[in-house]
């Protein structure tokens, strides 16, 4: 680890940041279109916008966990794991990247990706995605504040936490 890929890893951010604002921007748009005549066609968009803000924060996760920890969680349950360990500091390497409130909404989202993989669109339900839909500019909102406060803390680092 040195202050070279940091470099690398806060533009990498940076990068899953600019994809979360375009991600929200869809959002607005399924949001702004919910009427009864095409509960399909916003379910399957809204289903898709879920599903890439998830994979969006995953990817981050994934690459914190690959450069700073030096692995990746493993075994069945670690999509999970991934949000957990992004809780905790890890003496010598970083401090806490997330904290458990925003563990617990990312879960949420964990889940309905899961679910989105695994299922038919036409067996998504709109008004299960609606609350996760709405509190998105939330969640984004937060996890963005504390991916600046991880961000700024990489910057300013350059040597082991």
């Amino acid at each position: 680890m040195n202050e070279h890929s940091f470099t690398g890893l806060i533009t990498d951010i940076e990068l899953g940041k600019q994809s979360l604002e375009r991600i929200l921007e869809h959002r607005a748009e399924v949001l702004a279109r919910v009427d009864e005549e095409h509960v399909f066609f916003l379910t399957s968009a809204g289903g898709v916008v879920l599903h890439d803000f998830y994979n969006t924060v995953e990817k981050t996760f994934r690459q914190i966990s690959l450069e700073i920890d030096g692995s990746m969680p493993s075994g069945e349950a670690w999509h999970q794991q991934l949000i957990l360990r992004m809780t905790m500091p890890i003496p010598g390497r970083r401090p806490a990247v997330i904290d458990q409130e925003l563990s617990s909404d990312l879960m949420e989202y964990l889940r309905f990706r899961h679910l989105f993989r695994h299922i038919y669109g036409f067996e998504l339900a709109w008004e299960r995605l609606l609350p996760l839909l709405e509190n998105m500019s939330a969640v984004h909102g937060t996890l963005i504040e504390q991916i600046d406060s991880f961000t700024a803390w990489l910057d300013s680092s350059g040597l082991l936490w």
